[in-house]
């Protein structure tokens, strides 16, 4: 299995390495900078009160020291030129001028291989310092919800494959049809309403990650802290998943209880409980590890809305917040650790295939 996942590993990197480029040169395109935005604003700020002068001087010395004053990429075409001759002769071809290994993408490509993705433009810290205070929670977050959702998508199919309690399809069934109906963001806000309010129930806070301490909290009472903070986001990630998932782990699991393997175990005389979760689920657990695979990466965007709604300090609010501040940097390299998610995602999946079904060990060998 070894040389499978180190062959996976040489096709990932080229993948990650073409998405990050195309991401890299994408932002640079966007209209405007955050230093742009800020020294130049004459309405408010720092330098709103200075003159015109002093905030271009400004502004030309924070490129400087941030290197965006230099080309973007390796070579840059530039817009045709009407050369001024006795001709007066219009060239309609877009010149092309070669600036070399001093340019923005280089040096952010070379800080990528020595684990340096540069400094955030809004707060001038490390942006590996900033996504390693915010992923510790977006982490607690996704991992909770997706094993929640999978436990209970699993119990909940397993109960309604039984045939002496098909009354609880009829009712389940219908529950999770109607929670699917609703958007993310509407079941987020009636959470806040119906069980964050002190006017109808106020069991849990309503954003953020806690209250200041003065001192040091032992490890069970940062627990009890955060899990009354983390309950609202996790029951709406929860929520909006389950049907889903429900839906395709029981229709797999009613395609295993048709097959033959699954009739022949019925005739030696086993429990259905049996036949359920040692015959059947273990042949429908193949459908569930392409979801699963394709979950964790649909939970890392879907945390960008649940930790804003929330206002939780994780990547999805700093993904936002990088976005609106065009902070460049942030932004590019919360990317790249989506693709690695996404890539480390599908290389369990493989593995997971091969646990579940061992007439695929040969072909990871």
């Amino acid at each position: 299995m070894f040389p499978y996942l180190l062959r996976k590993l040489l096709l990932a990197i080229p993948a990650i390495w073409l998405l990050g480029t195309l991401v890299f040169l994408l932002s640079r395109l966007l209209p405007g900078s955050f230093a742009e935005e800020r020294l130049l604003n004459q309405e408010g700020g720092f330098y709103s009160k200075g003159s015109q002068s002093s905030r271009e001087e400004a502004l030309r010395q924070y490129q400087e020291r941030t290197g965006q004053n230099l080309p973007v990429f390796y070579f840059g075409l530039t817009s045709p030129n009407k050369n001024t001759d006795q001709a007066q002769h219009i060239s309609l071809f877009p010149q092309l001028s070669w600036h070399g290994a001093d340019n923005q993408y280089h040096r952010w490509l070379k800080g990528v291989f020595t684990g340096d993705l540069g400094t955030s433009y809004r707060t001038g810290l490390p942006v590996l310092d900033m996504i390693w205070k915010s992923i510790g929670n977006t982490f607690w977050l996704l991992l909770a919800s997706m094993l929640v959702t999978l436990i209970l998508a699993m119990e909940l199919s397993i109960l309604m494959a039984r045939e002496r309690l098909r009354w609880l399809r009829s009712l389940v069934l219908p529950i999770l049809f109607f929670i699917d109906s609703i958007p993310m963001l509407v079941l987020s806000l009636l959470l806040l309403v119906l069980l964050a309010n002190p006017d109808f129930l106020q069991l849990f806070p309503v954003y953020g990650m806690g209250y200041y301490v003065p001192g040091q909290l032992s490890f069970w009472q940062e627990l009890g802290q955060r899990l009354q903070y983390m309950a609202l986001p996790h029951l709406a990630l929860v929520l909006v998943n389950l049907p889903y998932i429900t839906n395709q782990v029981y229709s797999s699991l009613q395609a295993a209880l048709q097959a033959a393997y699954t009739r022949t175990a019925r005739a030696k005389g086993l429990p259905e409980r049996l036949v359920i979760r040692r015959h059947a689920l273990r042949n429908a657990l193949l459908p569930l590890i392409t979801i699963v695979s394709d979950f964790l990466p649909a939970l890392v965007s879907g945390s960008i809305l649940v930790e804003t709604i929330f206002a939780i300090p994780g990547i999805g609010r700093l993904l936002v917040e990088s976005v609106l501040a065009r902070d460049y940097p942030v932004l590019v390299a919360i990317v790249l650790v989506v693709l690695v998610v996404r890539m480390v995602a599908y290389t369990l999946a493989d593995i997971a295939y091969a646990l579940a079904d061992p007439r695929l060990k040969p072909k990871l060998a």
